[in-house]
Protein backbone atom coordinates (compact mmCIF):
# COMPACT_ATOMS: atom_id res chain seq x y z
CA UNK A 1 0.00 0.00 0.00
CA UNK A 2 1.36 2.82 -0.94
CA UNK A 3 0.32 6.83 0.36
CA UNK A 4 1.86 9.99 0.01
CA UNK A 5 1.37 10.74 3.76
CA UNK A 6 3.05 13.57 4.93
CA UNK A 7 4.27 14.81 8.44
CA UNK A 8 2.22 18.39 8.06
CA UNK A 9 -0.82 16.46 6.61
CA UNK A 10 -1.08 14.72 10.63
CA UNK A 11 -0.22 17.74 12.44
CA UNK A 12 -3.44 20.10 11.01
CA UNK A 13 -5.07 16.80 11.55
CA UNK A 14 -4.13 16.49 14.96
CA UNK A 15 -4.81 19.77 15.68
CA UNK A 16 -8.25 19.97 13.94
CA UNK A 17 -9.00 17.46 16.79
CA UNK A 18 -7.80 19.12 19.40
CA UNK A 19 -9.16 22.48 19.02
CA UNK A 20 -12.42 21.09 17.62
CA UNK A 21 -13.17 23.09 14.67
CA UNK A 22 -11.42 23.89 11.62
CA UNK A 23 -11.39 27.76 11.85
CA UNK A 24 -9.69 27.36 15.76
CA UNK A 25 -7.25 25.48 14.32
CA UNK A 26 -6.80 27.22 11.41
CA UNK A 27 -6.11 30.24 14.29
CA UNK A 28 -3.93 28.17 15.94
CA UNK A 29 -1.18 26.90 13.07
CA UNK A 30 -2.05 30.60 11.79
CA UNK A 31 -3.44 29.09 8.52
CA UNK A 32 -5.94 29.91 6.56
CA UNK A 33 -9.27 27.99 6.89
CA UNK A 34 -9.32 27.03 3.43
CA UNK A 35 -5.69 25.55 4.17
CA UNK A 36 -6.43 23.38 7.21
CA UNK A 37 -9.72 22.07 4.69
CA UNK A 38 -7.32 21.12 2.16
CA UNK A 39 -5.00 19.62 3.71
CA UNK A 40 -7.42 17.57 5.35
CA UNK A 41 -9.22 16.44 2.24
CA UNK A 42 -5.55 15.63 0.60
CA UNK A 43 -4.72 13.72 3.66
CA UNK A 44 -8.43 11.74 3.00
CA UNK A 45 -7.40 11.33 -0.73
CA UNK A 46 -3.71 9.48 0.43
CA UNK A 47 -5.62 7.63 2.46
CA UNK A 48 -8.34 6.49 0.75
CA UNK A 49 -10.88 7.03 3.58
CA UNK A 50 -13.23 9.65 5.61
CA UNK A 51 -11.64 10.85 8.71
CA UNK A 52 -14.82 12.79 10.41
CA UNK A 53 -18.20 12.70 10.20
CA UNK A 54 -20.53 15.34 10.98
CA UNK A 55 -22.00 15.40 14.58
CA UNK A 56 -25.46 17.56 15.48
CA UNK A 57 -24.74 21.78 15.42
CA UNK A 58 -21.63 20.92 13.27
CA UNK A 59 -19.70 19.14 15.61
CA UNK A 60 -17.06 17.23 13.91
CA UNK A 61 -16.35 13.69 15.21
CA UNK A 62 -14.42 11.13 14.19
CA UNK A 63 -14.64 8.25 12.42
CA UNK A 64 -13.57 4.66 13.23
CA UNK A 65 -10.60 5.05 10.95
CA UNK A 66 -9.90 8.74 12.31
CA UNK A 67 -9.67 7.59 15.63
CA UNK A 68 -7.39 4.88 14.26
CA UNK A 69 -5.22 7.42 12.81
CA UNK A 70 -5.14 9.78 15.35
CA UNK A 71 -3.04 7.43 17.70
CA UNK A 72 -0.46 6.71 15.05
CA UNK A 73 -0.46 10.99 13.92
CA UNK A 74 0.68 11.34 17.76
CA UNK A 75 3.25 9.08 17.58
CA UNK A 76 4.25 9.96 14.94
CA UNK A 77 4.77 13.60 15.23
CA UNK A 78 5.80 12.45 18.89
CA UNK A 79 8.67 10.71 16.81
CA UNK A 80 9.86 13.13 14.74
CA UNK A 81 9.98 15.80 17.60
CA UNK A 82 12.40 12.67 19.58
CA UNK A 83 14.57 12.93 16.21
CA UNK A 84 15.06 16.33 15.95
CA UNK A 85 16.09 16.38 19.53
CA UNK A 86 18.53 13.82 19.22
CA UNK A 87 20.04 15.48 16.28
CA UNK A 88 20.07 18.44 18.13
CA UNK A 89 22.17 16.92 20.72
CA UNK A 90 24.50 15.66 18.21
CA UNK A 91 25.52 18.58 16.29
CA UNK A 92 24.96 22.54 16.71
CA UNK A 93 24.17 22.87 13.29
CA UNK A 94 20.70 20.81 13.03
CA UNK A 95 17.75 22.74 11.32
CA UNK A 96 14.65 22.63 13.60
CA UNK A 97 11.63 24.49 14.69
CA UNK A 98 10.49 25.31 18.42
CA UNK A 99 7.39 26.36 19.24
CA UNK A 100 7.09 27.97 22.38
CA UNK A 101 3.60 29.12 23.77
CA UNK A 102 3.86 31.81 26.78
CA UNK A 103 1.80 34.22 28.53
CA UNK A 104 2.85 37.74 27.03
CA UNK A 105 4.89 38.86 29.94
CA UNK A 106 7.28 36.24 29.53
CA UNK A 107 7.23 36.41 25.78
CA UNK A 108 7.51 40.05 25.58
CA UNK A 109 9.92 40.68 28.39
CA UNK A 110 11.51 37.54 29.80
CA UNK A 111 11.90 35.24 26.45
CA UNK A 112 13.97 37.77 23.99
CA UNK A 113 17.45 37.73 25.97
CA UNK A 114 17.12 33.68 26.39
CA UNK A 115 15.97 32.98 23.00
CA UNK A 116 18.96 35.29 21.74
CA UNK A 117 21.37 32.98 23.78
CA UNK A 118 19.89 29.25 22.43
CA UNK A 119 20.44 30.52 19.42
CA UNK A 120 24.17 31.47 19.37
CA UNK A 121 24.04 27.86 20.67
CA UNK A 122 21.92 26.44 17.70
CA UNK A 123 22.16 28.96 14.79
CA UNK A 124 20.47 27.09 12.44
CA UNK A 125 17.06 27.18 15.13
CA UNK A 126 14.23 28.77 14.33
CA UNK A 127 11.68 29.86 17.02
CA UNK A 128 8.43 30.21 17.04
CA UNK A 129 6.90 32.14 19.72
CA UNK A 130 3.10 32.52 20.44
CA UNK A 131 1.09 34.21 23.40
CA UNK A 132 -2.56 32.99 25.03
CA UNK A 133 -3.89 32.63 28.19
CA UNK A 134 -2.99 29.70 30.20
CA UNK A 135 -5.78 27.75 29.26
CA UNK A 136 -4.87 28.08 25.45
CA UNK A 137 -1.13 27.33 26.05
CA UNK A 138 -2.17 24.09 27.79
CA UNK A 139 -4.04 23.06 25.29
CA UNK A 140 -1.46 24.07 22.48
CA UNK A 141 0.97 21.77 24.53
CA UNK A 142 -1.29 18.79 24.74
CA UNK A 143 -2.64 18.64 20.99
CA UNK A 144 1.12 18.90 19.81
CA UNK A 145 0.99 22.70 18.70
CA UNK A 146 3.65 23.43 20.67
CA UNK A 147 6.81 22.32 21.45
CA UNK A 148 6.77 24.09 25.67
CA UNK A 149 4.23 26.22 27.52
CA UNK A 150 5.03 28.78 30.07
CA UNK A 151 2.46 29.83 32.41
CA UNK A 152 1.72 32.33 35.48
CA UNK A 153 -0.48 30.68 37.56
CA UNK A 154 -0.98 30.83 41.48
CA UNK A 155 1.65 28.50 42.82
CA UNK A 156 -1.28 26.41 44.49
CA UNK A 157 -3.95 24.58 42.49
CA UNK A 158 -2.74 24.67 39.18
CA UNK A 159 -3.18 22.15 36.42
CA UNK A 160 0.46 20.61 36.64
CA UNK A 161 3.90 21.33 34.86
CA UNK A 162 7.41 22.50 36.52
CA UNK A 163 7.94 25.39 38.93
CA UNK A 164 10.78 27.24 37.56
CA UNK A 165 10.78 30.60 39.54
CA UNK A 166 8.51 32.78 40.83
CA UNK A 167 7.35 36.25 41.08
CA UNK A 168 5.55 38.98 42.39
CA UNK A 169 2.50 40.66 41.50
CA UNK A 170 2.62 44.55 41.84
CA UNK A 171 0.02 47.31 42.86
CA UNK A 172 1.29 49.84 40.94
CA UNK A 173 0.70 53.91 40.19
CA UNK A 174 2.03 56.97 38.42
CA UNK A 175 4.17 59.31 40.34
CA UNK A 176 2.40 61.40 42.69
CA UNK A 177 -0.60 59.14 43.41
CA UNK A 178 -2.11 60.04 46.94
CA UNK A 179 -1.78 56.45 47.98
CA UNK A 180 2.33 56.19 47.69
CA UNK A 181 3.14 57.92 50.42
CA UNK A 182 2.10 55.19 53.04
CA UNK A 183 0.80 51.45 53.02
CA UNK A 184 -3.10 52.31 52.48
CA UNK A 185 -5.88 49.60 53.43
CA UNK A 186 -8.23 47.49 51.16
CA UNK A 187 -10.62 50.16 51.93
CA UNK A 188 -8.51 53.07 50.35
CA UNK A 189 -7.48 51.02 47.49
CA UNK A 190 -11.22 49.97 46.46
CA UNK A 191 -11.44 53.77 46.21
CA UNK A 192 -9.87 53.36 42.33
CA UNK A 193 -10.10 51.63 39.62
CA UNK A 194 -8.19 48.86 38.56
CA UNK A 195 -6.19 48.42 35.11
CA UNK A 196 -5.76 44.70 34.10
CA UNK A 197 -4.56 42.89 31.53
CA UNK A 198 -7.93 40.97 30.70
CA UNK A 199 -11.08 40.76 32.92
CA UNK A 200 -10.79 37.36 34.04
CA UNK A 201 -7.14 35.93 34.09
CA UNK A 202 -5.44 34.87 37.46
CA UNK A 203 -3.94 38.54 37.81
CA UNK A 204 -8.14 39.35 38.33
CA UNK A 205 -8.79 36.45 40.45
CA UNK A 206 -5.94 37.18 42.60
CA UNK A 207 -6.86 40.73 43.05
CA UNK A 208 -10.27 39.51 43.83
CA UNK A 209 -8.81 37.41 47.11
CA UNK A 210 -7.16 39.17 47.94
CA UNK A 211 -9.93 42.07 48.75
CA UNK A 212 -12.52 39.22 50.13
CA UNK A 213 -9.78 38.12 52.45
CA UNK A 214 -9.49 41.63 53.65
CA UNK A 215 -13.31 41.14 54.00
CA UNK A 216 -13.58 44.48 51.28
CA UNK A 217 -15.62 44.55 48.37
CA UNK A 218 -13.52 44.42 45.01
CA UNK A 219 -12.66 47.82 43.46
CA UNK A 220 -14.18 47.98 39.81
CA UNK A 221 -11.61 46.54 37.19
CA UNK A 222 -10.93 47.52 33.66
CA UNK A 223 -9.75 45.17 31.02
CA UNK A 224 -6.94 47.25 28.98
CA UNK A 225 -6.17 43.92 26.87
CA UNK A 226 -2.38 44.42 26.94
CA UNK A 227 0.10 45.14 29.26
CA UNK A 228 1.69 48.49 27.59
CA UNK A 229 -2.52 49.39 27.70
CA UNK A 230 -2.11 49.25 31.50
CA UNK A 231 1.21 50.86 31.93
CA UNK A 232 -0.48 53.83 29.70
CA UNK A 233 -3.56 54.00 31.13
CA UNK A 234 -1.78 54.47 34.61
CA UNK A 235 0.03 57.06 33.11
CA UNK A 236 -3.00 59.15 31.57
CA UNK A 237 -3.78 60.21 35.00
CA UNK A 238 -6.27 60.09 37.55
CA UNK A 239 -6.10 58.11 40.53
CA UNK A 240 -5.97 54.73 38.87
CA UNK A 241 -4.01 51.56 39.88
CA UNK A 242 -2.63 48.71 37.86
CA UNK A 243 -1.58 44.98 38.24
CA UNK A 244 1.20 43.58 36.62
CA UNK A 245 4.08 41.31 37.58
CA UNK A 246 7.29 42.42 38.71
CA UNK A 247 9.36 41.64 35.74
CA UNK A 248 6.97 43.27 33.28
CA UNK A 249 7.85 46.70 35.61
CA UNK A 250 11.56 46.46 36.10
CA UNK A 251 12.88 49.10 33.59
CA UNK A 252 9.67 51.53 34.88
CA UNK A 253 10.35 50.73 38.37
CA UNK A 254 14.50 51.90 37.73
CA UNK A 255 13.31 55.43 35.64
CA UNK A 256 10.40 56.20 38.13
CA UNK A 257 8.10 56.30 35.84
CA UNK A 258 6.43 53.86 37.34
CA UNK A 259 5.69 52.84 41.28
CA UNK A 260 4.66 50.35 43.55
CA UNK A 261 1.81 51.01 45.79
CA UNK A 262 3.40 49.01 49.20
CA UNK A 263 0.55 47.11 50.87
CA UNK A 264 0.46 45.89 54.16
CA UNK A 265 -0.14 42.55 52.70
CA UNK A 266 0.65 41.62 50.01
CA UNK A 267 -1.14 40.09 47.24
CA UNK A 268 -0.11 36.66 46.15
CA UNK A 269 2.76 35.59 43.90
CA UNK A 270 2.43 33.51 40.92
CA UNK A 271 4.74 30.93 40.08
CA UNK A 272 6.33 30.17 36.34
CA UNK A 273 5.62 26.53 35.26
CA UNK A 274 7.36 24.97 32.12
CA UNK A 275 4.37 22.32 30.78
CA UNK A 276 5.49 19.76 28.46
CA UNK A 277 3.56 16.67 27.04
CA UNK A 278 3.87 14.00 30.21
CA UNK A 279 6.69 11.15 29.12
CA UNK A 280 7.30 12.89 25.98
CA UNK A 281 11.21 13.15 25.16
CA UNK A 282 11.98 16.56 25.03
CA UNK A 283 14.86 18.51 23.28
CA UNK A 284 18.48 19.56 24.28
CA UNK A 285 16.74 22.95 22.61
CA UNK A 286 14.19 22.86 25.40
CA UNK A 287 15.96 21.84 28.54
CA UNK A 288 18.10 24.43 27.93
CA UNK A 289 15.83 26.98 27.66
CA UNK A 290 14.26 25.79 30.73
CA UNK A 291 17.05 25.72 32.12
CA UNK A 292 17.94 29.53 31.29
CA UNK A 293 14.58 30.22 33.35
CA UNK A 294 14.98 28.74 36.51
CA UNK A 295 15.46 29.92 40.03
CA UNK A 296 17.31 29.49 42.69
CA UNK A 297 15.11 28.03 45.92
CA UNK A 298 16.99 30.82 47.77
CA UNK A 299 16.21 34.23 46.14
CA UNK A 300 13.76 33.27 43.41
CA UNK A 301 14.91 34.84 39.76
CA UNK A 302 15.10 38.02 38.00
CA UNK A 303 13.25 37.22 35.22
CA UNK A 304 13.95 39.75 32.86
CA UNK A 305 17.92 39.32 34.09
CA UNK A 306 19.85 37.81 30.41
CA UNK A 307 20.97 33.73 30.77
CA UNK A 308 23.63 32.55 29.35
CA UNK A 309 23.23 29.04 27.79
CA UNK A 310 26.64 28.30 27.44
CA UNK A 311 28.30 25.54 25.14
CA UNK A 312 28.68 21.97 26.43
Amino acid sequence: MKSELELRHLRVFATVVAAGTHTRAARSLGLSQSTVSETLSALERALGIELFRKGTKGVLTLTPSGELLLDYARRMLALSQELVGALAGASPDVKATLVVSAVESIGAYVLPSRLAALGRRWPALRVEVMTGSCAEIRQRVASGESDLGLVLEPEAGSDGGEILAKTRLLILGAPGHPLLSAAPTAEALRRCDFYMCDAGGNYHQALRRYFEAAGVKPPRMQAMGTIEGVKRGILAGGTALGLLPEHAVESELRARSLSEVRVRKGLPGVALRAVTVPGAPRSPMIDSLIDSLRGSAQRGLRLTAAAEIDRP
